[in-house]
């Protein structure tokens, strides 16, 4: 019986682990850099579509500066 939920169980960890993967990169990455681009250039930029790439990398700066801040302070 334990040789057929263990891979069940495993399954279902790694679905869950992808959707929070996947919701820490969609929505706190992308989201932080869309709005810390929209402050830094006035709402110039992102332009739909286009920087996509762009948000993401600022996000993830956006968030290893506030740790590395944190950190500092600590």
């Amino acid at each position: 019986m334990e040789d057929v939920l263990e891979p069940l169980g495993r399954f279902i960890l790694r679905i869950i682990k992808w959707i929070l993967v996947e919701f820490i990169i969609e929505l706190i990455l992308k989201g932080i850099g869309h709005v810390v681009l929209k402050l830094l250039t006035f709402g110039k930029y992102p332009r739909a579509g286009k920087d996509e790439g762009r948000t993401f990398a600022v996000g993830f700066i956006s968030v290893a500066a506030v740790f590395v801040c944190l950190i500092m302070i600590a």
